[in-house]
């Protein structure tokens, strides 16, 4: 089980402790996803004015580069995790 201080809440959190379950805190995650839903959001405004007509995708290997990164990253977390 992982403790995360904004989506763990504090009675999920005891219960786990109460039952010796192990909690995992995981330091970046919070950067990390911050930086992954940004991405996303990047992505979704590029794709609607794409859709739209407005513009033309330019520079798709730096979005493929910096998404390969993000999930570099995420992978290595989660292999340190377990």
């Amino acid at each position: 089980m992982r403790y995360n201080d904004n989506a763990f809440i504090r009675e999920q959190y005891l219960t786990a402790c109460a039952l010796e379950k192990e909690i995992v805190r995981v330091d970046g995650l919070d950067d990390l996803l911050s930086e992954l839903k940004a991405q996303g959001r990047n992505l979704n405004q590029l794709t609607t004015l794409a859709n739209m007509g407005r513009i033309t995708v330019l520079r798709g290997d730096d979005l493929v580069q910096e998404y390969t990164r993000l999930c570099d990253t995420l992978s290595a977390l989660i292999q340190e995790v377990r």
